[in-house]
């Protein structure tokens, strides 16, 4: 649909944020509660189509200082709707400077202030209803600079215009000019219901490779503090900012989900970023693969050769070794028998000398004991003590039958006794020699035992040596580098390093379905809005007296190409008196396209400085004074303060009561 088609077409309503899910999910092929899920996981909520209320009303400005010389001045003045004019017919004198006061208050920080009218100041009160919330804004700086800031609530407008300061409820405090500028920023955006502006820069980031750039109050008060005729910018007041006059249109004549849309493409572009990095790092990574995967298929190709080499070299001498080894083993085995048998023997001679020794001693026992006990001559049994009779006796003498045991006694021939016990002693000594022959056999083999066991052990200690200290330790070495290698080879992939496919990401997918899908939201929005934004445009810059302006074609990007004399002219190409009536349309008539829609998307208070200066004649000053004044009753919602330094162009225009000037020399 074109602008044009759309201008006559039935008036146009944003999706809800449930019918963009419903048409992503429909483009991911995804279940609704999945898209919400991935968008939940990476932090992106949809936010609602319909922009917050906007307003800001100035109600009061209050400033107290000290001069260089020493001299106090106190400024106190209460603004309300509609224009007013900071006015005296000289120049520098303090007319920006009352201006930047309530800048300095509003925005967190001046935007142009003398350093020596900044040096002065020791107190400023701005009194303002922010969206229907009323706030006391209090800076304070102390004589060395040091800065301080407090924003107290009231109830009502009037409550606040006329407490005190201890009347009020204390919400926020900050120090230090970066802290004050946050703090401000902050609630006004909060108050606004403002979120961030997200921009991608290509070129940011330590690494060069892009980064976003997170942008606020300070750059969206430039639709508020309007750039004078000779700045070329159709918004905004950031001149490096390429991006920021087709954000603050986005965002004032309020396309709803653009904010979310810009956000959504800067991280898009993160992403995309994080995925280009990573594909560098995996193409490095592959690339250093491919070196490394060539290098150890060199290295384990010369060490399975060594490996090879190693094995042969090893072959001999491992055979001698084990060779000696089993001839050790051999004469071991043989000095374990023998030296078995020699323990036997010497056993065995042992055994037969303690027999024979043994019998020597009984027959002496005997024989002495049959000498002694045949002279005896008991009474009674040597067992049971019974009485011997005395027939007993007789017959042992009669009979040479024992008193004892009544059997007879043998006589035993006293050289027979002898000889026997002479016999029995030359075989103790022939078993005695016997003896120390098996004693000394057994000695010669217990040396041949442990020399044969050392021998051995000396070939076991050689063999182990030939394994490890040389050939074979070698091998092993060689063995493990070549399975290290091999384990390496494995584990880099295939041959080639090539890097595996991608698995499409599903936070991906979602995302570039939602910026699908809002984008083309927001395009539908422009084709309906914007065309009566340039209709506005055209027609507020004729009452501004922009002379010859047949059309304008505002473009997203912030670029607005117009027909003026029937010639298309860029608006860096328009005369800067015109340049500041076609700003003022624009702004005017983004208030006036989104309070049609139903809410205004633009706070409604203009701030212009030095009004007039780039103009040729008094009527046209007059003349853009006068509209504006028509339209803050035609837009009750509009607040416009400028200065100016000529008393004829607002004389005939604005009451004396929205003049705010000075009778004395300066403004202050």
């Amino acid at each position: 649909m074109t602008r044009a088609e759309s201008a006559g077409a039935q008036a146009w309503t944003a999706p809800s944020p449930g019918e963009v899910l419903r048409r992503v999910a429909a483009k991911c092929s995804m279940d609704v509660a999945d898209v919400e899920t991935v968008l939940t996981e990476a932090g992106i909520a949809l936010p609602s189509p319909v922009p917050a209320t906007r307003r800001i009303d100035v109600q009061r400005l209050r400033v107290n200082g000290v001069k260089n010389d020493g001299t106090e001045f106190t400024i106190d003045r209460t603004i309300g709707p509609g224009v007013w004019a900071i006015m005296f017919p000289k120049n520098f004198v303090g007319k920006t400077s009352l201006l930047e006061f309530l800048v300095w208050a509003l925005r967190g920080a001046p935007r142009e202030i003398a350093p020596d009218v900044r040096a002065w100041v020791r107190r400023i009160i701005v009194d303002v209803v922010v969206s229907g919330q009323a706030v006391r804004v209090i800076l304070v700086q102390g004589s060395y600079g040091d800065l301080s800031c407090s924003i107290l609530s009231a109830g009502s407008a009037d409550e606040l215009v006329t407490g005190e300061d201890d009347s009020l409820h204390l919400l926020a405090e900050a120090e230090g000019e970066a802290e004050i500028e946050k703090l401000i920023g902050t609630f006004m955006m909060e108050a606004l219901g403002l979120g961030y502006t997200s921009i991608w820069d290509p070129t940011g980031g330590l690494d060069g490779g892009g980064a976003s750039q997170n942008h606020g109050w300070a750059a969206y008060f430039g639709a508020c503090y309007l750039n004078h005729g000779g700045n070329k910018l159709l918004l905004g007041d950031i001149a490096n900012l390429r991006w920021l006059p087709a954000k603050l249109l986005d965002l004032f004549i309020g396309l709803p989900y653009a904010g979310i849309l810009s956000s959504l493409n800067t991280a898009q572009k993160r992403l995309n970023k994080t995925a280009r990095q990573a594909a560098h790092r995996a193409e490095s990574d592959r690339t250093a693969r491919q070196d490394e995967r060539k290098q150890w298929q060199d290295e384990l190709s010369e060490v399975r050769k060594q490996l090879e080499h190693a094995n042969r070299a090893a072959d001999p001498l491992i055979t001698d070794a084990i060779a000696a080894v089993d001839s050790a083993l051999d004469d071991l085995r043989a000095a374990r028998l023998a030296h078995a048998d020699a323990e036997e023997l010497k056993v065995r001679a042992d055994q037969a000398c303690l027999l024979a020794g043994q019998q020597v001693m009984d027959a002496k026992e005997t024989w002495q004991a049959r000498r002694v006990l045949g002279l005896l001559d008991p009474d009674c049994c040597p067992r049971c003590e019974e009485p011997i009779e005395p027939a007993r006796h007789d017959a042992e003498r009669q009979d040479a039958s024992c008193a004892v045991c009544a059997r007879p006694m043998r006589q035993v021939d006293e050289e027979f006794a002898e000889a026997r016990i002479h016999e029995l002693e030359e075989e103790l000594a022939g078993q005695q020699e016997a003896r120390g022959k098996a004693k000394e056999d057994l000695a010669e083999r217990t040396r041949i035992l442990t020399e044969s066991q050392r021998s051995h052990n000396e070939a076991v200690q050689r063999l182990d040596e030939v394994r490890v200290a040389t050939a074979y330790r070698a091998q092993r070495d060689l063995e493990i580098r070549a399975a290290r290698l091999e384990g390496q080879l494995q584990a880099t992939g295939s041959p080639d390093g090539a890097l595996p496919e991608p698995t499409p990401d599903a936070t991906e997918q979602v995302l570039a379905a939602v910026i699908k899908v809002l984008g083309g939201v927001v395009k539908e929005a422009a084709d309906y809005l914007f065309p009566e934004l340039d209709r506005q445009i055209v027609a507020l810059a004729r009452d501004f007296g922009v002379p010859n302006l047949d059309s304008v074609d505002v473009k997203r990007n912030g670029n607005l190409n117009a027909v003026k004399g029937g010639e298309k002219t860029a608006f860096p190409d328009f005369q800067p008196g015109e340049r500041l009536r076609v700003r003022i349309a624009m702004v005017i008539a983004m208030l006036r396209v989104s309070t049609q829609r139903g809410v205004p998307a633009h706070p409604g208070l203009l701030l212009i400085d030095a009004i007039g200066s780039e103009e040729v004649t008094t009527s046209d000053a007059t003349r853009l004074v006068r509209e504006l004044n028509r339209l803050s009753d035609d837009l009750p919602g509009l607040q416009v303060i400028l200065t100016t330094a000529k008393p004829e162009y607002i004389g005939d225009v604005l009451p004396e009561e929205r003049i705010i000037t000075s009778k004395g020399d300066y403004m202050f």
